[in-house]
Order: C-alpha cells, then sequence, then structure tokens
C-alpha cells in the first residue's frame, strides 16, 4: 500500500496545503463533485499579444479536430464486441468478459464498446497489444463520447493500495484507449479517500478522447511511458499522481472541482520519471494548486497552459507545513497565461522556463520512441510543440 496522502478535514474543503497569510488569504467554501466552475477565455497579462495567439492555437486545434473528427460507429474487422444486453454468441455484455476471453498471447487484438454504462472494475492484464474504443460520432471530442465504466472503490472502502482502487486498471503494455469516460463514484472521505478512476501501471500506453472523474487520485500515473491526448481529467486532490511513469499530457482539459493539488509526483530518485504538460487548460476552482510534491525528487513541466479560473495566488505547493520535501524538485513552467495566474507570486522552488529551456522538455526528448506507438493524429503539429 502507498505511505497515505489522506488529507487533514479542514484541507478536504480549503486546500490549505500552504499556510495563509494576510495577502494570501483562502476562499473557503464547500465544494462538491462535479461543481466545475465555467470556462472564461480571457487574457489579462501586460504580454497579451503573445498569449492571446497561444488561445488561438488551442482554440484552433479544437475547432478543426471537432470540424474534421473521424466517426467511430462500426467495429473494426476481428474486433470482440461489447454490448449492452447482447446475447449473439461471441458477444459479451461488459468489458472484463470481453478482455478475459481474449486469447493470452501476443497478437494484436480490438475490442468495440457499444453506448452504455458498463459496471464493474477492469483489469487489461494480457501480454499483446489492447485497443479498447468507445462507440462515438466523433473519436476527438471527448462531448461526444457514449461509453462509461463505472466502479465505486477507495481505501476506506478496504481496497489493499491505490491501485486496487481503480475502474479500469491497465496492468499490461501497448494498451490503447480511446472514447471511454471512466469514472469512480466513491466521492469524498476525510481519511483514506483515493478513489482512481484509471490505474495505469503499463508501459506505451496511450489514452485518446476519455474522460476521467473522481475526487481523490482520479489517475495514477505509475510506471511506463504513458501519453494522454485531448481527454479529460477532472477531480480535487493530487488527482494526477504516481511514482516512476514518464508522461506527457497534451490538449486535455483539467478540472478541478475543490481545492486542492492537480498533481502530486512521487517520484523518490534522480531517474527518468517526469509529466510534460504542454498546451492544456486547466479549469480549476479558487485556491487550486497545479502542483504539490509527494516526494523529494518530484518532475514537472507545464507549459503554454491556460488558466481561466482563479488559482492559488502561489501556483506550487510544499508537501506540508514541516514537511516541504522540496530539496531536490523540479517544478518548472513557461507561458502559464490566463486570469488564474495573474498576481501569482511563485515560491523559490518553484522555476520559470525560458523558450530554450522549455524546448527541452517536449514529447520527442520525454519519450523518444513515440512515433511507434503513439497516435499521431492527436498531437498537434510538431512546429507548435514547443
Amino acid at each position: 500500500m502507498e505511505p497515505p496522502r489522506s488529507l487533514h478535514p479542514d484541507r478536504a474543503i480549503t486546500g490549505s496545503q500552504v499556510q495563509p497569510t494576510a495577502n494570501n488569504a483562502y476562499l473557503r467554501r464547500p465544494t462538491t463533485p462535479g461543481n466545475v466552475p465555467e470556462l472564461v477565455f480571457a487574457s489579462h497579462h501586460p504580454i497579451a499579444g503573445m498569449r492571446r495567439l497561444f488561445e488561438f492555437i488551442f482554440l484552433l486545434g479544437s475547432v478543426i479536430s471537432l470540424s474534421v473528427g473521424r466517426s467511430s460507429t462500426k467495429p473494426p474487422p476481428g474486433a470482440v464486441l461489447v454490448k449492452p444486453g447482447t446475447t449473439v454468441t461471441g458477444e459479451f455484455t461488459n468489458l472484463g468478459d470481453a478482455l478475459n476471453a481474449l486469447p493470452a498471447d501476443d497478437t494484436t487484438q480490438v475490442v468495440f464498446v457499444y453506448p452504455g454504462t458498463y459496471a464493474g472494475q477492469v483489469n487489461v492484464s494480457r501480454p499483446g497489444p489492447v485497443t479498447i474504443m468507445g462507440y462515438t460520432e466523433n473519436a476527438f471530442d471527448f462531448a461526444q463520447n457514449t461509453v462509461t465504466l463505472v466502479h465505486s472503490a477507495a481505501l476506506a472502502t478496504g481496497a489493499a493500495s491505490d491501485d486496487l482502487t481503480g475502474t479500469l486498471r491497465v496492468l499490461s503494455n501497448n494498451v490503447s484507449l480511446y472514447n471511454l469516460d471512466i469514472r469512480n463514484d466513491f466521492g469524498v472521505a476525510f481519511t483514506n479517500g483515493q478513489a482512481i478512476a484509471l490505474s495505469n501501471q503499463g508501459d506505451q500506453v496511450g489514452m485518446y478522447a476519455c474522460r476521467l472523474f473522481s475526487y481523490q487520485d482520479t489517475l495514477y500515473t505509475n510506471v511506463g511511458n504513458h501519453v494522454y491526448l485531448m481527454s479529460y481529467i477532472e477531480g480535487a486532490v493530487d488527482f494526477i499522481f504516481g511514482r516512476h511513469s514518464i508522461a506527457y499530457f497534451e490538449r486535455n482539459t483539467i478540472a478541478s472541482k475543490g481545492a486542492g493539488c492537480v498533481t502530486a509526483s512521487g517520484r523518490e530518485l534522480n531517474d527518468t520519471g517526469i509529466y510534460v504538460f504542454n498546451e492544456n487548460q486547466v479549469i480549476a476552482a479558487p485556491d487550486a494548486f497545479p502542483e504539490r510534491h509527494w516526494e523529494y525528487w518530484a518532475r514537472v513541466i507545464f507549459k503554454n497552459t491556460f488558466i481561466p479560473a482563479p488559482m492559488n495566488k502561489t501556483i506550487w505547493s510544499i508537501w506540508d507545513p514541516g514537511d516541504d520535501r522540496t530539496d531536490f524538485v523540479l517544478l518548472a513552467e513557461y507561458n502559464s497565461f490566463g486570469p488564474g495566474v495573474v498576481g501569482a507570486h511563485r515560491p523559490n522552488f518553484s522555476t520559470i522556463l525560458d523558450r530554450e529551456e522549455a524546448a527541452q522538455y517536449s514529447l520527442e526528448s520525454a519519450i523518444p520512441n513515440y512515433r511507434d506507438w503513439v497516435d499521431t493524429e492527436y498531437l498537434l503539429p510538431e512546429l507548435l510543440e514547443n
């Protein structure tokens, strides 16, 4: 079991990872699951011209993807089918049974899931590559997803580890997920509230136009090389976390529905682990932080991030008062913009990158072989990556 990262009851409501001061008072208001602020596109930065250009690029990419998005309404030849209420031999009524029926070999397999809500924990653990596709009219638009996987579990319900709370547990390599809504509906707890939607323990795993929902620890990106592209990730407390993975995030909507931290990197040693965020937007409840670091070697980079809603003005958080864990961290930003970061006063353990420094943190530098396994249709043109 992972070391506890439960919150003090007051912190679960207020997000008080750093102590408030007269100039940094916390806005105390109750938050409820699903209470995500509306997105407001605006920029109030002194160099607004350049930042409006990035807003335009972000919006243009979204518009293009919506207008020319491919549909995924027919299963590929040879796909295993999952369909609510089916009685057809060879088809399955739940995803778990379909995955368990796949051959335990190194062949490439595709599972196609028809619209519906499918309850229960699902494990992906076969040796060969697996693609799970959800039915959709537009494979580039997560808002049009029609397939929902739902489960309710947390450490508080008796799960023996964070991973074992996951609604979808990826335990093998070479897995691609398309157009799935993945929910852990456990909700809020003052202690042992870890309730994972997606637990990612495999290598070369890609998530495309999916949506993840929970409150604490939504996405466990723990081991291996992972990409999360054009997706939606919602939570309140440390809801993107893990220890050893190399994780790249691009063109996602990251939604904080309560005062807390977006990420909690548990990198324990000076290894290859890193989180790189490029061209994402953070819709944050008041007093949210992009990151608090779980361990001393946390390495998290946010580039070209549009933040329309209020963040805590310190932007980055220590682990806990009296237990800072800032000795070897790299918590870095380049070109964060939007009203949520106006007037920010970042702590001295954080880093502001210049353009040349930011260019060193890219998909290619993090995952050199990404062209071998990432669906590049979900990436921005390489010219815009930095």
